[in-house]
């Protein structure tokens, strides 16, 4: 049997100073909005009719799709030291702002500003350029944010630079599958360039009907294991040494490298759990014998990932972690209240400076 598409909404409860997700909770009238827009479905086969045969229904679809190349950014080592007169360019959050980003890549040296947005040109020479995070959310051109980083990324490889992307806790956030700080027009933008590729490439769309009407072509791309984990996520660090600095979204402590013995043990750690899929949920034809069985199955797709989210992007206590830690950054474009943070990481990474 086969649960037809339908649009839907995720439910979010807040617990310890962060957003956890639930897409079932049978006390809320969002639960009942849910099921009012999922009760029309009917149980029908026609989804497996067009089903051609080429595609494994329970394989993620990154492992089966090339879909996602344009997106792809070349790996490089997580400590880079700076010849004489080489340059390090660090870019803050973006989210989503495209325009913004252009100029920053431009008065940074890095872009030329006579260049379109489909053939953009890198001209940092040997520049190392880090963006920090935070791509993603409040904005309307997310991907087209990673599109421009990531062909800039390629060009700069070829000729002695690199541009490297860092974890944000809002590109953790939207791995987890928490997308409440999505604009409308960046899921469009995701629905777009992913979701309907997807259906191209597929010949059917029943591949939403698992993701409950969570905005699924933003979690198929974003989840670990997804169809950006291998391209993008896999080459993008939680932190990374340029020279004598140290970049990082949130901040880095003694503790963070003691725990993973250092960052090159913290980027690994990323690395390996982000490609990887951890639930067993996958049911790209809607196979589902009832609404219940949808909303359970997103729901513990949700759980699987939260539950399993390494230490360093925001697991087992998100806010200590490198990229949700605020101690550097309170108050705001003040020096830190904390006395020690000056002194926090200068001993364990022999660095100079910060760079947030």
């Amino acid at each position: 049997m086969t649960v037809s598409l339908g649009a839907s909404r995720c439910i979010y409860r807040r617990s310890a100073k962060r957003w956890r997700p639930s897409v079932m909770n049978h006390h809320s009238r969002f639960d009942t909005e849910l099921r009012t827009t999922l009760a029309p479905i009917s149980f029908l086969c026609s989804a497996s009719t067009s089903f051609s045969g080429k595609i494994n229904m329970t394989k993620p679809l990154s492992s089966q799709l090339t879909l996602m190349d344009q997106f792809s950014v070349p790996k490089i080592p997580d400590i880079v030291k700076l010849e004489t007169g080489q340059r390090l360019v660090a870019i803050g959050d973006i989210h989503g702002d495209f325009d913004q980003l252009r100029k920053a890549l431009v008065i940074s040296g890095v872009l030329d500003p006579r260049s379109t947005n489909l053939e953009p040109i890198w001209t940092g020479e040997n520049t190392i350029c880090v963006q920090c995070g935070d791509i993603l959310d409040r904005g309307d051109g997310e991907l087209a944010c990673y599109r421009l980083l990531a062909d800039l990324a390629r060009q700069a490889h070829s000729q002695g630079g690199a541009l490297s992307l860092l974890f944000g806790n809002h590109e953790g956030l939207n791995i987890e599958g928490l997308f409440q700080y999505a604009w409308k027009e960046g899921n469009a933008e995701f629905e777009k360039d992913i979701g309907q590729t997807v259906d191209e490439a597929l010949g059917f769309k029943s591949w939403r009907i698992q993701f409950a009407g969570n905005q699924p072509s933003r979690w198929a791309a974003m989840e670990p294991g997804g169809l950006f984990a291998a391209p993008l996520l896999s080459s993008m660090k939680v932190a990374m040494v340029v020279g004598n600095s140290v970049l990082v979204h949130g901040g880095l402590t003694m503790e963070h490298l003691k725990y993973y013995c250092g960052i090159e043990e913290m980027n690994r750690v990323a690395r390996e759990w982000v490609q990887q899929m951890h639930h067993k949920y996958t049911n790209h034809l809607g196979n589902y014998e009832s609404v219940e069985e949808v909303i359970q199955a997103a729901q513990g797709r949700i759980d699987t990932t939260s539950k399993t989210l390494p230490k360093c992007l925001g697991g087992k206590g998100g806010e200590t972690a490198p990229v949700w830690v605020r101690i550097y950054s309170s108050p705001s474009d003040l020096p830190p209240q904390n006395p020690l943070a000056q002194k926090m990481i200068g001993k364990g990474l022999c660095i100079q400076r910060m760079v947030k």
